[in-house]
């Protein structure tokens, strides 16, 4: 796992947000994508895009964050970005936690 940065990945309209998230998790986590916790465990993946995927009109102000947590890590998804952040406490544990908020 990352030690001091976090991972960033950008996404657009034609992107899949949670391939997006699960790409970034498992940069973050230096583990393949296939042996990660599926992204249904820690969050509903149709709800999470349908909450942050950008907007077709093309405006530019902040819209709605999603954060969670998975595989040890904290996800941040919003303004077409997911930011990873290994969490500290649970660094060693590769499941998946059921903690999620909307801003």
């Amino acid at each position: 796992m990352s030690a001091t940065e976090p991972t960033t990945r950008q996404f657009s309209r034609s992107d899949e947000v949670c391939i997006t998230v699960a790409m970034a998790v498992a940069d973050e986590t230096e583990t393949p994508v296939d042996e990660l916790p599926p992204l249904y465990t820690a969050i509903d993946p149709d709800a999470l895009d349908a909450i942050v995927q950008p907007r077709s009109d093309g405006r530019t102000e902040a819209g709605p964050r999603v954060s969670f947590t998975i595989a040890g890590c904290t996800v941040d998804v919003g303004d077409g970005t997911v930011v990873v952040t290994a969490d500290a406490e649970t660094a060693a544990d590769s499941g998946a936690s059921t903690r999620a908020h909307a801003n």
